[in-house]
């Protein structure tokens, strides 16, 4: 089953379910499922996502792979050397990622945890591509046909603006970037929601403001 297939499965699951008991009405928010979350949570939420769509990206890269930087360097007994960088990590390989990772956005879904209501933003597939995410099992989905294309613009924007900070940073193959990026840098996220504020087993819902309203 491709990414589209699975895609639409998902939405005609959620609104199977949510049709056995009211009728389906896209405009008036009718659904017996979770509220879109407010724009400044679903802000973070692609900020971190973002980090990690970036990650996958370089961790599918051979890391024996380098790159010519166009210039020299000397070793340690003062020979002189090309100076080769691991290519997952050159400002060309970066720059590509920069230009394809908001369409990904499309393949995610937002959701919250049946456990908590925790809002979360969920990859509809592994990052290998060869099934279903696990944790969907776990949270009930927000089926707005709208949202995606709005993740994808808030991750434009993201990307738009702090392009050359997000390509240094993992140039430099920095830690905590999630932090760095989303609180310290783009300063959409609060310090306690990041890591991992949308990890049902360790989070409570009373540890954050989740008040909702549509996008």
């Amino acid at each position: 089953m491709n990414l589209v297939s699975v895609t639409c499965f998902v939405f005609a699951f959620m609104v199977v379910l949510t049709s056995a008991n009211e009728p389906n009405d896209y405009t008036n928010g009718n659904f017996a499922v979770p509220d879109v979350p407010k724009r400044e949570i679903l802000r973070c939420m692609v900020c971190k996502a973002l980090v990690d769509e970036v990650e996958i990206a370089v961790d599918k890269v051979d890391p024996h792979k380098k790159v010519d930087m166009g210039s020299f360097r000397l070793d340690g007994q003062g020979n002189v050397k090309q100076n080769l960088v691991p290519y997952a990590r050159s400002e060309l390989f970066l720059s590509e990622v920069m230009d394809k990772v908001c369409p990904m956005f499309r393949n995610y879904v937002v959701a919250s945890y049946k456990a908590t209501g925790i809002p979360t933003l969920l990859r509809i597939e592994t990052p290998d591509g060869k099934g279903m995410n696990p944790e969907m099992s776990n949270v009930n989905i927000v089926p707005n046909p709208e949202i995606n294309e709005q993740l994808s613009s808030y991750c434009q924007g993201l990307v738009e603006e702090f392009e050359d900070e997000i390509v240094s940073m993992f140039a430099k193959s920095e830690k905590q970037l999630h932090e760095k990026l989303c609180v310290s840098v783009a300063e959409v996220c609060p310090k306690d929601a990041v890591p991992d504020a949308d990890d049902s087993s360790s989070e409570s819902s009373d540890d954050f403001d989740f008040d909702r309203e549509e996008l």
